[in-house]
């Protein structure tokens, strides 16, 4: 538990300048980053996160999929520009998508970890 409390609060540290980015939208992005710390912090004291994990994750995937979406969106999006002239920022659609995949693995493996936790597995 100890290990997934540091890789929670690795990737939530990595997250938090990407949270820049939309400034104004910037309290609203810090909320999964800094709950992922809180959660991290709780892991290490072990505390009982086991229901915790488990909601979190699950909404974490929705954002992960949202995350995906957005960035086919932005692909699709520039190559509609390029052939019109434009298109020159379209690989940050590629930086979305590969975001989103990486983010949305982790959360099945927490998932997965804390069902074989829950199920009394090793």
């Amino acid at each position: 538990m100890r290990l997934l409390a540091v890789l929670h609060i690795a990737i939530a540290i990595l997250l938090l300048p990407l949270t820049v980015f939309p400034l104004p939208l910037m309290p609203i992005m810090l909320i999964g980053p800094v709950w992922a710390i809180v959660l991290g912090v709780r892991m290490w004291k072990r505390r009982d996160v086991v229901t915790a994990l488990r909601r979190t994750h699950w909404v974490f995937l929705a954002i992960d999929a949202a995350v995906i979406l957005y960035g086919v969106w932005m692909v699709q999006a520039a190559e509609a520009s390029a052939r019109r002239g434009g298109g020159l920022l379209g690989g940050l659609g590629f930086v979305a998508i590969i975001i989103g995949v990486c983010l949305a693995v982790f959360s099945i493996l927490t998932l997965v970890f804390v069902q074989r936790a829950r199920v009394g597995h090793p």
